[in-house]
């Protein structure tokens, strides 16, 4: 068979990334962990006999918990590979509780190669693993073409697709089966059967694992309230922000203070590079909202106020405090991860298009109600619609352990994702 990466598609993809080069270094986001993005190895780096590629840190906690899922008596090189620092930073953090329970496990974590062939397929070589695992929506061609050249089977576990990337496939279908993974696990009956249509492999659908860590952190206590914020004082909280919202939510604040004066406002963007975006936006409104970072240490923030939450991985705690929440994303960008808010005993608002949810919102069969029917999640459909669900949030609380036991039957039937991905793992290791 002709080398996959002499087909034209790759010599103009190859190209592209060159052309490239120079504006993705002008990113802060690319810059940082810039060597390693180019092929060079992080220090003190073990050879990956199992790979695992996920984008971000949703991403990177699912890798995790499989990790954790592997059997206690697993002893061979993982290395999870993230395209920000948001999850290399979910890696550290729980890397001590998976060594823990593995003691013979090499576990490391570096940033993700550019997918620019040449780039890739020096990384893998290097790293040599014997199997490669990708999650969600990780399916870059210059990596799936250089596991196909390397005879290196992928898995791509967790499986969701856009509808950007269906049509991409059907472009070039010829070249989507020649780098079709060796299986597919969706987390949808519809996502299923996108895949299927463009790979011939096939594909299988499986619980989702973020319904495993979500039942993982109702067996925790719940955090405590963070101490910036008096423990008598309302809080709204506006979680995983992201691009539509900065141009929707911000008038509603105003009228929620009208209304509670006595509340504060804690706004968490998705992505902290966009805290300075939320501040222009609030500053031009007139609401001078202040910065978690810097804000003096041992005071409290008064009744009134907006605290932009520039800190990366809170959300628990903070979603434990709130007594009204909204996870944003779904009125463009197909919605973030509203179960974590659940976890916290909060009943979540979310925007109408959660499309990249679809796993945790499709009906699956009379005796599974959806989280909606349930009576645990509200779904606005405007930006008025937000406000009246925050409203009623607040007037109208929930006991947070009769959420937290609600959430926990619902997810009972749900638990398996886990277990699917390390046997899929396991099988192709031969382990």
């Amino acid at each position: 068979m002709k080398p996959l990466f002499t087909r034209p598609f790759f010599l103009i993809y190859r190209a592209l990334w060159r052309m490239a080069r120079p504006f993705l270094k002008k990113s802060k986001r690319l810059a940082d962990g810039w060597e390693e993005r180019m092929g060079s190895l992080p220090a003190q780096a073990d050879p990956a006999e199992l790979w695992i590629q996920a984008a971000s840190g949703g991403e990177a906690r699912i890798a995790m918990a499989i990790c954790q899922a592997l059997p206690v008596s697993a002893a061979f090189p993982v290395t999870v590979a993230t395209w920000t620092r948001q999850g290399l930073d979910v890696v550290e953090k729980e890397k001590k509780a998976v060594l823990d329970r593995h003691p013979q496990l090499a576990l490391s974590a570096r940033f993700a190669p550019f997918d620019q062939p040449d780039i890739v397929s020096g990384v893998l070589r290097q790293a040599g693993p014997s199997t490669v695992l990708l999650l969600e929506t990780e399916l870059w061609p210059g990596l799936l073409a250089a596991c196909r050249e390397l005879g290196i089977p992928v898995h791509v576990i967790n499986g969701r697709i856009t509808n950007s990337t269906v049509r991409f496939a059907r472009l070039f279908s010829p070249l989507m089966k020649a780098l079709s993974p060796s299986s597919i696990h969706a987390t949808s009956e519809k996502d299923r059967q996108a895949f299927a249509s463009i790979f011939p492999c096939g594909a299988s659908v499986m619980p989702n694992i973020k319904f495993a860590q979500a039942f993982d952190a109702l067996n925790q206590p719940l955090k405590a309230r963070p101490a910036i914020l008096r423990p008598d004082t309302p809080v709204f909280l506006f979680a995983s922000l992201r691009g539509s919202d900065e141009t929707r939510l911000p008038r509603l604040f105003p009228l929620l203070f009208q209304r509670h004066p006595e509340a504060v406002i804690v706004l968490a963007p998705r992505h902290l590079h966009r805290v300075a975006a939320w501040r222009e936006v609030l500053d031009d409104i007139g609401m001078r909202p202040l910065l978690w970072s810097e804000f003096p240490q041992g005071e409290q923030l008064p009744a009134g106020r907006v605290l932009l939450w520039d800190h990366f991985g809170d959300l628990a705690q903070l979603y434990a405090s709130a007594q009204a929440v909204y996870v944003g994303g779904a009125f463009k960008e197909g919605g973030q991860n509203f179960l974590e808010a659940l976890s916290a005993g909060s009943i979540p608002c979310i925007g109408p298009n959660a499309h990249n949810f679809t796993w945790a919102l499709h009906k699956e069969g009379p005796d599974k109600p959806t989280l909606k029917e349930s009576g645990l999640l509200r779904i606005a459909r405007s930006p008025q619609e937000v406000g009246r669900a925050m409203l009623s949030q607040l007037e109208a609380p929930q006991n947070r352990e009769s959420v937290r036991r609600a959430f926990r039957q619902w997810l009972e039937p749900r638990l398996s994702g886990a277990a699917i991905a390390v046997e899929v793992a396991c099988r192709s290791l031969r382990r």
